[in-house]
């Protein structure tokens, strides 16, 4: 309709420039029809950058380019021999490690620690077949396999009883991923979920999560459940004549995933190019867990991917004008924890929905993919997983058929799909 009211081309005037013309209309129009206090997402992307530590500043990024072979050299055997490693990570005599580091704040002449850790953690995750599950555990291996071990800029555990004690009590968390400190606002986007205490009842992160529930995650409401049973039908369409073999096809199950996952909150199925904007939260994976320090050491190259991603999944809210969802979700909260502007907000809930909903249900469908075709899936700890009697596809579907809730929660046991440690 737009189009339509377009003039024909002036005299003087070239096809470009018309285009442009039209298109800054267009954007103009579309504005205006944000609601009142909404903002831009390029400039929450672009915001000042948080609590980068000194062993992370461009001087410290100069000097490990500067000393890269000697480096690598020394990453390369601390990845590989796990007495180093733990050298590397805790400190040797008058030599500090990591953990000196991170005690001393990580000031930037302590970097030299963190160049050679670096290459040190990624060589035994390479030698450990890319699986973070293997890496940690090889990890604990390292360091006697005691009740704690140190990786990053913390300390982890490995039992259930300490993990289930931890996951019940208070957290007081900041902004930090996999016990290494966060890329905020550019890599992850600030006061998300996972990065606020949960301390009282009527905490910022409380007050957040009981707003995202009442208006997207509420399994009771009617438009809810009506959405869900939807699904079959909208999967159906897309995915006509299924075989067993399509589970190996990861694009097709990632777009599916992504497809249901934005269904169920917004009520919209999108298309097949929109969707391959929405995988990017899983094919990106890797990006999300290097810290600023090697992201600045590859020219900002993932960073810069990751806000582009965060900038379209907001373009798709945007697109389907669901941005009164998030205002009502911003109104429903009290004045301190509001978010200004209200896209900051949208944001952070977006990243949450692509990071774990899209992201890490994609890697348990594709596990558990693997596992009904009897295959190891890609980045598992390979060398622990055994088949014992179920060692061929009927078996495996027959067993997935006996209790498909039971299948998948054993296969994310096996395959964690997110951090896979804590």
């Amino acid at each position: 309709s737009l189009g339509s009211a377009v003039p024909l081309q002036p005299e003087g005037c070239t096809g470009t420039s018309v285009s442009r013309a039209m298109a800054a209309k267009f954007e103009r129009l579309v504005e205006t029809e944000r609601p009142d206090g909404w903002g831009s997402i390029r400039e929450v992307l672009n915001a000042p950058l948080q609590d980068v530590a000194g062993d992370e500043s461009w001087l410290s990024v100069i000097g490990m380019w500067l000393l890269f072979p000697l480096n690598l050299i020394q990453g390369i055997f601390g990845g590989l021999i796990q007495a180093l490693f733990v050298q590397l990570s805790l400190g040797f005599a008058c030599l500090p490690g990591t953990q000196g580091a991170v005690l001393s704040d990580r000031p930037c002449s302590m970097a030299w620690v963190w160049w050679r850790y670096t290459f040190a953690a990624l060589t035994a995750l390479i030698a450990n077949g890319r699986s973070r599950l293997a890496l940690f555990m090889w990890e604990w291996e390292a360091f006697g396999k005691d009740r704690f071990w140190w990786h990053g800029e913390g300390v982890w555990c490995w039992s259930y009883a300490d993990c289930d004690k931890i996951l019940r009590s208070e957290q007081g968390r900041k902004s930090a991923f996999g016990a290494v400190r966060a890329c905020v606002p550019d890599l992850f986007a600030s006061n998300i979920l996972i990065f606020l205490p949960n301390t009282s009842s009527d905490s910022e992160w409380a007050a957040i999560r009981r707003s995202l529930h009442m208006h997207f995650l509420d399994t009771g409401l009617e438009q809810y459940r009506t959405r869900v049973k939807q699904l079959p039908k909208l999967i159906g369409g897309d995915w006509k004549k299924p075989k067993h073999e399509d589970l190996s096809e990861i694009t097709l199950l990632q777009k599916t995933v992504a497809k249901c996952i934005f269904f169920v909150m917004f009520g919209q199925w999108i298309t097949e190019a929109e969707s391959e904007i929405l995988i990017g939260w899983r094919t990106n994976a890797a990006l999300f867990i290097l810290p600023r320090l090697v992201q600045r050491f590859i020219g900002n190259v993932g960073i810069k991917k990751v806000k582009k991603l965060r900038e379209d999944t907001v373009g798709l809210v945007e697109k389907y004008g669901l941005e009164h969802s998030f205002v009502a979700m911003n109104n429903s909260m009290s004045d301190r924890w509001r978010r200004t502007p209200v896209v900051k907000l949208c944001d952070e809930i977006m990243y949450v929905v692509g990071f774990a909903g899209i992201g890490g249900t994609c890697a348990a469908c594709e596990s558990v993919g693997s596992f009904l075709q009897v295959k190891i899936p890609a980045e598992s700890a390979a060398e622990h997983i055994k088949w014992g009697k179920f060692d061929s596809r009927l078996k495996m579907i027959t067993k997935y058929k006996e209790s498909p809730e039971k299948y998948i929660k054993e296969t994310c046991r096996l395959v964690p799909p997110v951090t896979s440690a804590t």
